[in-house]
Formats: C-alpha cells, structure tokens, sequence
C-alpha cells in the first residue's frame, strides 16, 4: 500500500505541512514530480524464501517488468537475521544519496518511508507489503525502515527492479547527495519512520 504522503518546507523539516493519505492524490503528487508509484496485488502467505514463487506475486512482478521495461529482479530483506548489519546498513540508506539509474521496489512484507528531495518538493513516502515507487534517476532520496529493537527488529521485504542483470552493482551505487553540506545532518531534522506512523495513525483517529 502507499499509507501516506508527507509534504515538507526546506526550512520546516521537523513537521509536515500536509499529509496525504488518499492514494489517488498520493500518486497524483509523485506523478507531478517525476515519480512513480502504484499498488499492486502481493499474496501474503508467502516466507521471505519461497515470496517469488506465490502466483499473486510473480503477476505483480511481469506486470511492472513489461510496462517499465526491466529484464532483471531480485530480493531485498532486513530482519532478526541480519542484525550485525542492520546498522551499517540503515546508516548507507539514511544518508541523502542518489544513483546513476531509478530506484525501483515493490514491497512484499514490512515498510519503510521514502524520503525525496527534489528542490523545491520534499516529501517522505510511506509504502507497505503492495507499495510500488520508482525514484528517477540522480534524485536525492533517503530509506528509513524503523528504530533499532532488539526484541523486535524492523524488517522488510522488497523486489528490486534493474535494466539487466549486468547493472545490478553499478546501479546499486549510493552517491551522497554533498551540495546540501553533510548529508546526516541535513536529514537529521525529519521526523522517523516510526514517528510517522504514529503521526499518521493520529491523524486518522481524529
């Protein structure tokens, strides 16, 4: 699903200025800045080892590989397993970056926020199990995926899209994004995922 749409100001990062929840309007704004996104039918019996082979899955899967054109996917996961990593590995997607080729993920189980700067458009993304988007290329972005828990550590699932097989590693590059000074502290302001979750579970009940 695409759960919500944060809108921010460069000189407000600490709250949103709007919150879109409506998946229409959600996709309606990231088409206006060059983005793309989409829900797409995902079977949720499936484990991270066999999620590639539940037929709800595999269609959602050809389906994106025709219209957009790519040869190649496979499966990126964070979990209880890869704890050792989980740090190293939030610290590379947390910082403003960008790739010589699109960022393209369709998530199979958990979350994440998808933060994106594209001056002056700033938002940050929350998508779950069904969410779609695709980062064009050389756009600032940054992944968050939840707090560090040692009893329940964040996890996800998600199939990444590439042109073939052979760009996988060069398109998988992170470039910081150094016009905007140090690419931590420019991000630090933001709100978390988690917090952004909390906010827009707020934001329903009211």
């Amino acid at each position: 699903m695409l759960l919500a749409l944060f809108l921010f100001n460069e000189n407000n990062k600490t709250a949103p200025k709007k919150i879109i929840s409506d998946i229409d309007q959600i996709d309606y704004e990231l088409k206006l800045t060059g983005l793309m996104s989409g829900i797409y039918p995902i079977d949720h019996s499936g484990t991270k080892g066999n999620s590639l082979l539940i037929k709800d899955t595999i269609r959602s899967i050809e389906a994106i590989k025709q219209e957009y054109g790519f040869q190649h996917y496979d499966l990126a996961s964070i979990g209880p397993e890869h704890t050792d990593k989980y740090e190293e590995v939030k610290k590379r997607n947390g910082q403003l970056h960008w790739h010589h080729a699109p960022e393209t993920r369709l998530f199979l189980s958990g979350g994440g926020a998808f933060g994106i700067f594209k001056r002056p458009w700033l938002g940050i993304c929350l998508l779950n199990a069904g969410g779609f988007v695709q980062i064009p290329a050389k756009t600032y972005h940054w992944f968050d995926y939840g707090k560090m828990d040692p009893v329940s550590p964040p996890e996800y699932t998600a199939v990444r899209f590439w042109e073939n097989s052979k760009s996988v590693q060069p398109s998988a590059i992170s470039h910081p994004a150094t016009s905007v000074g140090s690419v931590v502290d420019w991000i630090q302001p933001f709100p978390t995922y988690d917090t952004l979750l909390t906010l827009l579970h707020g934001e329903r009940r009211s």
